[in-house]
């Protein structure tokens, strides 16, 4: 469509504060600013071990601010830990929320924001259901991880573990007021969390920029997030005390996460949302694998802009034509992935996938309202059975193990 033909709205109302000690330097001249007085800090038991909450609550403590760590998030945040959550902040008389982690710790965040300021259950607000309204509380965002890109947007996802279901809370009013997007907060992260995290920051910026409501904003914020990550983010996974490497990776992390808050997500997080709310895969590692047997799915919708990822990714092919250049984008994308020691497959889960299996998490794939519409090629259940069908080990009735 031409542009000319267009319209639309571009707005990124988080206040991003990059740099090297950024929190160290700033966190409190911030807090201290919006006159809040009591904070409470998000996070899971994996940072409280690495001591980095404890660090921020001694650096608010020494400016004379309070704060409380609930540290019990867990991958892929329950509704259950949000509810408890948000009764502990009401019970310490919190007035702001500081997330310091990766995608958990924001949407949980995000989650107990919601319940500070609605009644009822999150589960009542999810994509769908009741809208949230009502301002949060004060939200300020340090992530931790090299990959949600959480801290800029306006979502939070929420797990159902009973229903083995994951919803999204979306408003207006979740965007983080502040992120503090600060490198050496990353550096005592293992490495297969950088790859993992990496792939799901490249996964948000290929899928904002091939996506149905990408513009000119989102391509640019995307393309380069593109070129950050694949310039270093192999660098970044090799050794963490690259520390220019790990900057430019967790930087693109956050360009990403602007690209995709604008333009959406697409079927990579359709099927891999599922992975992680049955079979808990964490969300990266879902997205990394999924990734090139999505990507080959849905080339024919757009050559030329699949050819400029893959003109990113080997330079050689500047003068080859969109269709060739396109289809070496999956081959590309598998010897990336190969770089990181990510899988080719969930073979790695030990389980064989009956037909069953399969179906429900079709079925579940194309009930990710929030993604499913926004892919650049429409999606049938059928083509959602195909790629799983890829990537998945299924059980033969000769007990045979076959892909």
């Amino acid at each position: 469509m031409y542009l000319s033909q267009q319209t639309f709205q571009s707005v990124l109302p988080t206040n991003v504060i990059f740099g090297v000690n950024s929190v160290e330097e700033s966190l409190a001249a911030k807090i201290k600013e919006l006159n809040n007085t009591k904070v409470f800090i998000a996070t899971d038991p994996g940072l409280v071990q690495a001591g980095i909450p404890g660090k921020i609550q001694s650096l608010l403590k020494e400016n004379g601010i309070d704060a409380v760590i609930f540290s019990e998030i867990e991958p892929n945040p329950h509704a259950v830990t949000v509810m408890k959550g948000a009764e502990i902040y009401q019970e310490e008389s919190c007035d702001m929320i500081l997330a310091v982690g990766g995608g958990s710790a924001m949407d949980f965040s995000k989650a107990v924001g919601v319940m500070a300021s609605h009644p009822g259950h999150i589960l009542d607000y999810r994509r769908g259901e009741k809208p949230v309204v009502n301002e949060i509380p004060t939200l300020f965002a340090i992530p931790t991880t090299v990959g949600t890109g959480s801290e800029v947007t306006n979502v939070a996802v929420v797990t159902d573990h009973e229903a083995g279901r994951k919803y999204v809370v979306a408003s207006p009013v979740l965007y983080p007021k502040i992120a503090f997007v600060d490198p050496v907060l990353t550096t005592s992260l293992p490495r297969h969390v950088v790859a993992a995290t990496g792939m799901d920051a490249l996964v948000h910026a290929i899928e904002a920029f091939t996506s149905v409501r990408a513009t000119p904003i989102t391509d640019g914020l995307a393309l380069q997030a593109i070129k950050m990550l694949k310039n270093h983010l192999p660098a970044s996974y090799a050794h963490p005390e690259n520390i220019e490497a790990r900057s430019q990776v967790h930087l693109a992390s956050t360009v990403a996460g602007m690209a995709f808050s604008l333009g959406g997500l697409g079927l990579v997080h359709s099927c891999s949302h599922p992975m992680s709310a049955i079979y808990n895969v964490p969300h990266g590692l879902a997205n990394a694998i999924l990734l090139p047997y999505v990507m080959k799915h849905n080339l024919i919708s757009n050559y030329e802009k699949f050819a400029e990822i893959a003109r990113i990714f080997d330079p050689s092919l500047a003068f080859t034509n969109d269709k060739v250049a396109a289809e070496k984008l999956v081959d590309l994308l598998n010897d990336f992935n190969q770089s990181l020691n990510i899988p080719k497959d969930f073979s790695v889960l030990g389980i064989q996938f009956t037909q069953e299996m399969v179906d429900r998490l079709a079925h579940d794939a194309m009930e990710d309202k929030g993604t499913i519409p926004n892919n650049p090629r429409k999606v049938f259940k059928e083509d959602v059975m195909k790629i799983y069908h890829q990537v998945l080990p299924l059980y033969q009735e000769e007990g045979e193990l076959a892909h």
